[in-house]
Parts: structure tokens; C-alpha cells; sequence
């Protein structure tokens, strides 16, 4: 029995997602070089950046955008086995580091977070991931004592109004009034925070003051799926979709092989397996599945499905995958959802707008899953462009609907907002600007996926910014080809 269980722990390291590897890997790395912004303790934000060593000269980094005068951490993003050059040219983006020690790395990074948590504020939720780049915060670490604030007071200063009523509300219960300062950058004068407040809290009923920042809460309650698996095809499909020695990709002579097979078979089995993997899997991943390593079974058949799928029951599974958990995408497909879903939903849904409407507009859905839609729907449009009439017909409809079910979060929050738009400029949906300008003006969608108004008006004009059309829809041998170097990398 130890044998056995050891064989499973070995074989489950083959395959982590970015996320799975932060979360259980990489505080087993040495630890790199350290960066901070030269300009930090001046202006009262920048980056830190955390760095760790791969045993075969990659990198793996972590970087914060940290605000030591009120905010604490209010980004964070990381990358996973970098080439050195990789990092450098991030690095040289034209801001000014200079190297410090991991404990002045550390220190700043806890140490905002303490300030800002005195405040009511937490870290911003990337940070629930990028912790595992830096050390356990004990007493381990050497304490060094950095100031915080400005003048010994909490200090917000806000890029609008919009952020600071965000956070005046935390300020004024946590801190009390007289104990803390603020300024708006878009505002040449400061504005006492009672009128702020007041202002903002009834300004024609606005949700802003309470709505902004929030994000859908995952709510979907699956289905019952097959507890069995009822093939028609060759069993040597089944085992080939299962085979851990490619665990993301399909041999090339492997496609050709399935592919030969009748397509109805073929389909027909893809789908019963995806949906009974769905079934082992929706609720939490079994001890005891993929024993012999992760096989990318679900990455395979969502691939296979864009080949011989149709638009109906074909579709339909691949929307009931997009319905799951954040857990569930992220062990299945890592960080390749893009890469997996947006192909099989261009080749099935091409001709079935209406179903990809529907799914958009239910109900507590993952946001990032929903994403893969609005891309799908953009590339029809540029490899068809006689449709682009349609395609921003589809979006007027869904700007219209986000815009009045923004304040709830539950159909679409701003996240999702901010990436619809991305999809917009691809299409350089011109024609759209007075329901984005419309959207805009709720207040709700988030500046840091698309920009604010001026930047997106100015950017749908700019022919730079056009989608490719020869890289919508590729063929599926170079599909799996790209998989296979993200593996390999």
C-alpha cells in the first residue's frame, strides 16, 4: 500500500497548472533576486518583485504593486519558469528597480499589508495565489521597521472619485474621522470625505458606492452526469485519451488515427466521456483519480469535439464544462482555456448565437469562463468578415444587458466587462461606442482589463489594433503542435 501511494504522489507531479505549482511547488525553489521601485518611498507606491530558481537556470517571479501609504498589495501577478532574458525584458519596461535583500522585499510587502489591514483593507485577491512566492510571514524573517502613510496617518490617494469611494467608507469606520487623508488625483482640490460620501451615496440612486469592485459569486448547481461510460467505438480511443505520456497534446499520427474513425462514433463517445468525467470530478477532485498521472482527457475530447462535434448536443457539452467551478477549469485546463475552448466554440457555435447568448446571460457562471465566449464570437467576424453585421448585433445586445444587470454582478461583473471590450477592439466595433460609452457610465466596468472610455474610443479606431484573422481558427495538428511546446517549455 506505501508503494502504491507513493507511486500516485510521484505521478501526480507530471502535470500542475500555474496555479496548482504556486500553490504546492514553488516555496520549494530557492529564492532569487529581489527588486523595488527606487521611487516607492516618494510617491508612496511601486513594485516589488520577488524572484526563485529553477535547478535548470529558469525563473520563476512574482510581482506586487504595492501601496505603503494607505492600499497594501492592490495587484499581483507572476510568471512560472521564465528564461533569464524573459525576465529581463519585463524588467525593462521603463521603471526604475533597484536590487534589495528578500527580507526588504518581505518586509515591504507585510508590512503594507498590516497598515492597510488597519484600515479594514485586505490584499487584493491576487494575492491569494502570489503568496506562495514569497516565505511563510513568521517570525523567521527578520523584522525591519519601514514607515507607512504620510505623516503618520493613512494616506488614500485615489485615481477618481469612483476609487475613493471604494474606500473612504473603511477609512472612516476603521480609523475614525480626523484620522486619516485622502486625495483625488482627478480633482485639483480635496474634497472633505462627509461630502464625498454623501455625495456619491445619492447621486441618483448610483450603485457605484457599494457595487463597484464586486465580483460574480459561482452559483451554478450541475446536473446529475453519467455515472457510467457507455462507449461505441474502439477501446484503444478511450485508453489513447487517457495516456499520461503526452498529457496536454495528442500525437500527431494519434489524430490522424481517431479522426479516420466515424465521425458520429467518435462524437458520440467524446461526448460520454467528457460528461463522465464532468460527473467524477464537478465537485471536487477524487484522491484517487488520475492515480497514474494527469492525463489532459477533457483538454483532448474538447479539442476532438471541433473536428467532429456538431452544433447541438456537440455544443451543449462544452458549454456544461465552461459551467464549472474555478477548480474544476483550473485542474483540467491550467491556464490553456483560451487555447482549449476558443477553437470548438468558433467551429460549433459559428451558426448558434443565440445559444452562446443564453449562456452569457445566466446567472453565476465563472467570469474568465464566459470570456472564452465573447473571443469566439469576435473571430467569427474576422474570419467571415460579410458577418461582422451580425457579430456587433450579438454585442449591442449584450452591452445593452450588461449595462443594466452590472449593479447585481450576478449575470456580469467588471471584470467581465473590462474583457468584453478587449474583444470589441479586435473587431474595431465602432459602431458600438454609444452603448460602451453607456456601460462606462455605471461606474462598474474595471479599468485595469480595458482602459477607461477615452483610451477604448481611441484604440476600436486604431487598424493596429485589428484581430489576425489567420490566427483565429488554425488546424488541429498546429493546435495540438503549440500545446505540445507549452508543455515542453
Amino acid at each position: 500500500m506505501a508503494k502504491k501511494k507513493q507511486k500516485k504522489q510521484q505521478a501526480g507531479a507530471q502535470f500542475l497548472s500555474p496555479e496548482q505549482y504556486m500553490k504546492q511547488r514553488v516555496r520549494s525553489l530557492e529564492i532569487g533576486k529581489c527588486y523595488i521601485s527606487e521611487d516607492i518611498e516618494e510617491y508612496g507606491e511601486g513594485h516589488v518583485v520577488v524572484t526563485r530558481k529553477h535547478t535548470g537556470g529558469r525563473i520563476s517571479v512574482a510581482f506586487y504593486l504595492v501601496d505603503i501609504f494607505c492600499l497594501g498589495v492592490k495587484d499581483s501577478f507572476y510568471y512560472i519558469r521564465l528564461e533569464e532574458g524573459e525576465l529581463n525584458e519585463i524588467l525593462d519596461n521603463g521603471l526604475d528597480y533597484k536590487e534589495c535583500t528578500y527580507e526588504e522585499a518581505h518586509n515591504w510587502i507585510y508590512g503594507a499589508i498590516s497598515w492597510a489591514e488597519e484600515a479594514g483593507i485586505e490584499p487584493d485577491k491576487s494575492f491569494a495565489i502570489t503568496q506562495y512566492m514569497l516565505e511563510e510571514d513568521t517570525d523567521e524573517i527578520p523584522l525591519i521597521e519601514y514607515e507607512y502613510g504620510r505623516e503618520g496617518m493613512h494616506f488614500l490617494v485615489a485615481s477618481d472619485n469612483l476609487e475613493a469611494s471604494r474606500y473612504l467608507p473603511l477609512l472612516e469606520e476603521n480609523l475614525g474621522e480626523g484620522n486619516y487623508k485622502f486625495v483625488v488625483k482627478s480633482d485639483d482640490i480635496d474634497m472633505d470625505p462627509e461630502d464625498m460620501i454623501e455625495r456619491l451615496a445619492h447621486a441618483s440612486e448610483s450603485p457605484l458606492f457599494k457595487s463597484y469592485g464586486s465580483s460574480t459569486q459561482y452559483t451554478y448547481q450541475h446536473p446529475d452526469y453519467p455515472k457510467t461510460l457507455q462507449l461505441d467505438g474502439p477501446e484503444w480511443l478511450y485508453q489513447e485519451l487517457r495516456d499520461t505520456s503526452h498529457p496536454i497534446y495528442l500525437p500527431d499520427e494519434e489524430t490522424d488515427r481517431i479522426l479516420a474513425l466515424p465521425h458520429d462514433t467518435v462524437r458520440h463517445d467524446l461526448e460520454q466521456i467528457v460528461l463522465y468525467h464532468m460527473g467524477q470530478t464537478c465537485d471536487g477532485i477524487p484522491d484517487d483519480y488520475d492515480s497514474d498521472g494527469y492525463a489532459g482527457t477533457l483538454s483532448h475530447c474538447i479539442f476532438l469535439l471541433g473536428e467532429v462535434g456538431n452544433e447541438d448536443s456537440s455544443l451543449d457539452v462544452v458549454l456544461e464544462v465552461l459551467r464549472q467551478s474555478s477548480d474544476f477549469t483550473d485542474y483540467h485546463f491550467g491556464d490553456s482555456g483560451e487555447e482549449v475552448f476558443v477553437p470548438t466554440l468558433y467551429l460549433l457555435g459559428q451558426n448558434k448565437l443565440e445559444k452562446l447568448m443564453n449562456f452569457v446571460k445566466e446567472e453565476g457562471l465563472e467570469t474568465f469562463c464566459k470570456c472564452h465566449i465573447f473571443t469566439a464570437v469576435a473571430n467569427i467576424a474576422l474570419v467571415h468578415p460579410e458577418r461582422q453585421g451580425e457579430v456587433v448585433a450579438w454585442f449591442r445586445e449584450i452591452l445593452q444587458f450588461a449595462t443594466k444587470v452590472l449593479p447585481k454582478t450576478q449575470w456580469f461583473d467588471s471584470c467581465l466587462a473590462g474583457l468584453m471590450l478587449n474583444s470589441l477592439l479586435d473587431i474595431q466595433a465602432k459602431e458600438l461606442l454609444p452603448e460602451i460609452r453607456e456601460m462606462f457610465a455605471t461606474g462598474l466596468v474595471d479599468l485595469g482589463a480595458c482602459g477607461d472610455y477615452a483610451e477604448v474610443s481611441h484604440l476600436i479606431d486604431d487598424p493596429s489594433e485589428k484581430g489576425d484573422p489567420s490566427s483565429c481558427i488554425t488546424e488541429i495538428h498546429e493546435r495540438f503542435a503549440d500545446m505540445k511546446a507549452r508543455w515542453e517549455r
